[in-house]
């Protein structure tokens, strides 16, 4: 089983910077870092990985970060929200493309 978190505040938008290149739907989308996260959650489910990973949203503002001390730091350092992380490691900073994600999680797969 594959964990993939998003760290964020379910409620707002993401800012306009994001690591991906701007293809991850950030601001100019007006989707809020839950949606953002639901979209990419249905995504997953319903590909051919479905049944090998589990993701959780985890709201900064709301749940407990202990045992995620580096999607913490990055938070307390100023990396934009949402923080993707796959395998307890942030890969992606102020959006979700859910390719990407996918993308990720297929190599993590081996």
């Amino acid at each position: 089983m594959i964990g993939i978190a998003v760290f964020g505040i379910r409620d707002e938008v993401p800012p306009s910077k994001c690591s991906c290149g701007g293809t991850c739907g950030g601001s100019a989308s007006n989707k809020t870092m839950g949606e953002m996260y639901e979209e990419l959650e249905s995504f997953l489910v319903q590909s051919d990985l479905g049944a090998e990973v589990q993701v959780q949203f985890l709201d900064v503002l709301d749940d407990d970060l202990s045992g995620h001390d580096a999607a913490h730091m990055m938070f307390k350092n100023g990396f934009a929200l949402p923080l993707v992380a796959v395998k307890g490691i942030v890969l992606f900073s102020g959006g979700i493309n859910t390719t990407m994600v996918y993308d990720e999680v297929k190599k993590a797969m081996g």
